[in-house]
């Protein structure tokens, strides 16, 4: 079997999509990697759990895998509220990071998906903002 159908969805995706400008350090990345869901209701979803600290600004990065089709959208929820993502639905515009100015430390949740349920793989890069 050859290594080429995962060729783009490695180590190398983590380091471009850590790679960003600015005054950033980086703190962690979640990967998700699915097949096209046939029922876009049912999607296939990625959830993650992390610790963010009030004070600190944090940004998302989101970078794709080019060989895939799908488009990852990222959505950053509390237990009681949902502060931001990279995907406008009444826009239909997908951008490649968003910030976030923490104002309460504790548990946040990150969903992770492809846009439409396509085929692809996906890495959200959390980093500080230093400046």
């Amino acid at each position: 079997m050859s290594n080429n159908a995962n060729a783009q969805c490695d180590q190398a995706l983590i380091d471009n999509c850590a790679s960003g400008s600015g005054n950033i350090k980086y703190i962690k990345h979640f990967r998700i990697r699915f097949a096209e869901s046939k029922n876009t209701k049912n999607r296939s979803e990625g959830k993650f759990v992390m610790m963010l600290s009030k004070g600190n600004h944090y940004r998302f990065s989101v970078c794709n895998d080019p060989s895939k089709p799908g488009s990852t959208i990222i959505e950053l929820n509390s237990d009681y509220s949902k502060f931001g993502g990279n995907y406008n639905p009444e826009t239909d515009k997908e951008y490649k990071a968003f910030d976030f100015m923490c104002t309460k430390t504790g548990p946040y949740y990150l969903t992770m998906y492809f846009k439409e349920g396509k085929d692809g793989c996906g890495v959200c890069v959390v980093s500080l903002v230093t400046d």
